[in-house]
Order: C-alpha cells, then sequence, then structure tokens
C-alpha cells in the first residue's frame, strides 16, 4: 500500500474521532453545521495528501503547487465562512474562518515539511550512516506522537501529554543505547560497571528532558496556566518506563550482537569456501601431470635443453606447492616468498633476454622472514596480474616487484606497464584468479589489517599492498 493511502486511513481515523467528540460538545441543533465544518477540514486535508502533494510537491512543478496552496485556503475559508453565515455557530465553539483555514493550512505546510525532512534524511541514510537512520526514526517517531496527542487533547489532557511522547522517549532511550552507547563500550571494552553508570545517566538525561516537554505540554493546552501542573507524575512516569525499558534495551543488543556474530562466521566460511574453491578451480590439479612432467623432465636432460628442464622442475615445484600447501589455513611466509620467485624464474624464461624487457625484482632474503605465517596465494596473483598485462614481446616492457617486511608488517609493490591483448592471444580472454577475488579473500582473511591501493593509466598499472601478518584469524 503506497504511503499516502496509508496517511489518508489515519486522517480518516482522526476525523471519526473527532467527529464522535464534536458530538458532545455542539448543542444538539448545531451538530450538523459543526460536522459540516468539520467535514469541510477533512475533505480539505485529504484532496492535499492524496493529490496535490504526491503529483505537484516537485521541483518543476512548484509554482503550481503554491498557487493551489493559496487556492485551497481560500476555498475552505470561503466554505467555512459561508457555513457560518447560514447557521452561526457561538464564537466558543467555532474559531473565525479564515483563522480556522490559516490553521489548516499552515498543519498542511509543516507536514510538507516533515515529510520532505524524512525523504532527505532516508537519501542519507540510504548511504549507510547511523546518525541519519537515527534522526530519521526520531523524526518519525516525534510525528506519531504528535498524532496521538492531538485528538486525545480533546479529551484528557493529562493523558495526551504523557501518551504524546511516549514513543519518542522509548525510542530515544533504545537509540542512544543500542546504536551509540553500548557499541562504544563494548569496542573499548569498558568494565560492566561503567555501563551501568553511563547507561543510569544517560537515562537520567532523557528523563529530564521528556518529562519537562510532557510538563511544557500540559501547561501549553491549558494556556499556561501556573495552577495546572503534573506534579512530579510525569518524571514518575518516565522514571518507571525507562527502568523497565533498559534491561530489554540490553537483552536485545546481545542477542542480536550474537546473532549477527553468527551470521559473520557463517559468511565467512562461506566466503572463504568459495574463494578457495574458485582458487583450485582455477589452477590445473597436478596429481595426473606429475608423471608426464618427470618423464618431459628426462627428456629434456637427455637433449641438453637446460632451459626446459629447468621450467619443468620449477612447474613440477609450483605444483606440488599448490596441491599440499595451498591447502593450509596459514604456512610460513618464507615458503610463499620461495614459490614467488619460483614463478617469475619461469616467467624469465619465457622471455628470455630480450633487452625491450625489463624486470627488477626485490625480495627479502629467508634469513629475515623468521617464522611468520600468511595465507597461502595471497600475493602470487598480483604478479601473474603483472606478467599477463605488463608483457609484450613486440613493445617496450617492464615490471618491478618489490617486497619488504617491517616487523609484523609486509609491503608489497608492483608497477608494471599495460598492453592489450591480441586477437590470437590464447590470454585474450581469461581472467585468471582475478583481483575481485584476491580482495574477497583478504576482506575475510585480514579484514582491518590491510590497505589496498590500485592505480591504473592507459600504459601504466601500479599495486600497494600494505598487510599485518597475525598467525590467528581476527575474526576468531
Amino acid at each position: 500500500m503506497k504511503t499516502r493511502w496509508i496517511e489518508f486511513l489515519i486522517v480518516s481515523s482522526i476525523y471519526l474521532f473527532l467527529l464522535i467528540t464534536i458530538a458532545h460538545d455542539i448543542d444538539s441543533g448545531k451538530q450538523a453545521v459543526g460536522q459540516l465544518h468539520l467535514f469541510t477540514v477533512y475533505t480539505t486535508v485529504s484532496f492535499y495528501v492524496l493529490y496535490i502533494y504526491p503529483n505537484l510537491f516537485l521541483k518543476q512543478k512548484m509554482y503550481t503547487w503554491s498557487i493551489l496552496i493559496v487556492i485551497t485556503f481560500l476555498l475552505e475559508a470561503f466554505c467555512h465562512f459561508a457555513l457560518q453565515n447560514w447557521s452561526p455557530l457561538p464564537p466558543h465553539q467555532i474559531i473565525p474562518p479564515f483563522a480556522l483555514s490559516g490553521m489548516v493550512t499552515l498543519a498542511l505546510l509543516v507536514y510538507t515539511a516533515v515529510k520532505t525532512t524524512i525523504k532527505a534524511l532516508k537519501t542519507v541514510s540510504n548511504r549507510h550512516s547511523i546518525q541519519a537512520k537515527v534522526g530519521k526514526e526520531l523524526l518519525i517517531s516525534l510525528v506519531i506522537g504528535i498524532a496521538i496527542l492531538i485528538p486525545i487533547s480533546l479529551v484528557n489532557t493529562s493523558i495526551a501529554a504523557l501518551t504524546g511522547f511516549t514513543i519518542p522517549f522509548c525510542y530515544t532511550l533504545f537509540a542512544v543505547h543500542y546504536h551509540f552507547l553500548l557499541p562504544y563500550l563494548d569496542q573499548n571494552k569498558t568494565p560492566k560497571t561503567i555501563h551501568i553508570i553511563l547507561s543510569i545517566l544517560l537515562n537520567l538525561i532523557c528523563i529530564a528532558l521528556f518529562s519537562s516537554l510532557m510538563e511544557i505540554t500540559l501547561r501549553l493546552l491549558h494556556s499556561f496556566n501556573k495552577f495546572i501542573s503534573f506534579n512530579g507524575f510525569n518524571i514518575l512516569f518516565c522514571f518507571l518506563l525507562g527502568t523497565i525499558l533498559t534491561p530489554v534495551i540490553y537483552i536485545f543488543y546481545y542477542r542480536s550482537r550474537k546473532q549477527q556474530t553468527q551470521i559473520v562466521g557463517l559468511k565467512k566460511e562461506l566466503g572463504k569456501t568459495s574463494a578457495d574453491l574458485k582458487l583450485l578451480q582455477s589452477q590445473i590439479n597436478p596429481h595426473f601431470l606429475f608423471n608426464a612432467m618427470n618423464t618431459l623432465y628426462g627428456i629434456a636432460l637427455q637433449e641438453n635443453a637446460e632451459r626446459t628442464s629447468s621450467g619443468i622442475q620449477k612447474l613440477s615445484d609450483m605444483m606440488r606447492f599448490m596441491l599440499h600447501e595451498n591447502q593450509q589455513d596459514r604456512i610460513l611466509l618464507v615458503r610463499e616468498i620461495a614459490y614467488l620467485k619460483e614463478y617469475i624464474e619461469l616467467q624469465k624464461l619465457r622471455i628470455a633476454n630480450l633487452p625491450s624487457i625489463q624486470i627488477t625484482v626485490d625480495l627479502p632474503e629467508d634469513e629475515y622472514l623468521g617464522d611468520q605465517r600468511i595465507a597461502p596465494m595471497l600475493l602470487i596473483p598480483f604478479i601473474e596480474n603483472a606478467f599477463k598485462h605488463g608483457i609484450s614481446l613486440n613493445k617496450p616492457s617492464w615490471i618491478r616487484i618489490q617486497l619488504h617486511k617491517e616487523e609484523d608488517t609486509l609491503k608489497l609493490n608492483v608497477y608494471n606497464s599495460i598492453h592489450a591483448h591480441t586477437e590470437s592471444d590464447p590470454e585474450r580472454n581469461k581472467s585468471g584468479i582475478g583481483l575481485e577475488n584476491v580482495e574477497h579473500r583478504l576482506t575475510l582473511l585480514y579484514k582491518d589489517l590491510y590497505q589496498l591501493h590500485i592505480e591504473t593509466t592507459n600504459t601504466e598499472y601500479f599495486v600497494f599492498l600494505t598487510l599485518k601478518l597475525t598467525d590467528i584469524d581476527p575474526e576468531v
């Protein structure tokens, strides 16, 4: 159901409520006229909610909207004026026609401002801003509170003032606890005693604020009669409400947090499995190739083809690495870098000693790596990408690879030229593992412990990766 029809139903409900109320407040001989005045207001508001606002309150139709607002005001005032001349109501039972029409028009303008603000906050909240989300929902709770306050105030002003601010009070208490206080305290691992103290202080602030609003509203409804007061009942009401609501908020928050942790864990496991599956599917299963490669290696040695035998040897070692160590969650950093070296040496065999191709490699020595560990096959996709897109046998090409370790931080810089694949290139339509999959694995395995920055131009490609090494999964 569209929002305007929901609003129309709310307006109709208020109209029926006021219709019954007015039937008791107006003399029996004048009830029909009073009901016609009320029906005029109801018709004006309904027409605005259903047609004028949704169809004309647009940037390109703002002039038409302004004219219709003025026409609506004048027509409503004329109807009230005609009814008053036909069958006058006593001054204490009816507001003057132009004043009544003006109040209705002002209420419609306030409605327009509130709707516009809610839409603006909704647009901002779609950008994942907690502040905007809370602001929008608080505004909605205030509108609901006012919608409750107005009709009830015609029956009992004290109950109206209390119930009108109950929903905004409850939401404010919930929002500041759930979205701000509890996440902040948990993130900083604050002791439970501090939790309780800050929660009590926050409750007292909300109680003071909303009990004051209740008192002001009650006096406003009685034209600031100094003898009208809650005499502290509003404070007691807010205190009891806060005392009941606060434990409920704590229970809801920690249950939600537990569920979110479980969901994140499941997503992580699923994503990790998916990423590893893609990784394995992108490689050739080496089992059935080992015997054939050993045969080719022996033939190459017999024919004195040193480069061929060396390439087969390196490829065999790389496949053993993928078969065995690639299945582990963490491997020694020295083994990961050894795999990088073998891959780079294998690629160098392909390009021989062409002077148009410059490859610079700066990798740390084994003795500086220690026993630190890393997720397997995490660095190689960046190197593969450089050789895949950065090498051309016909054009000047370059690849510069730098890898440094500073304490527990690993820094990888890859800088290469870019060449478009030719139509005959067998790699032209193959995407390999893909950097998207690598970023996904980094997010799953290292979360906030890495920084990846990629820049590209028409002729150059840059990768800068900073990774904080850890032996355990940060999500655990």
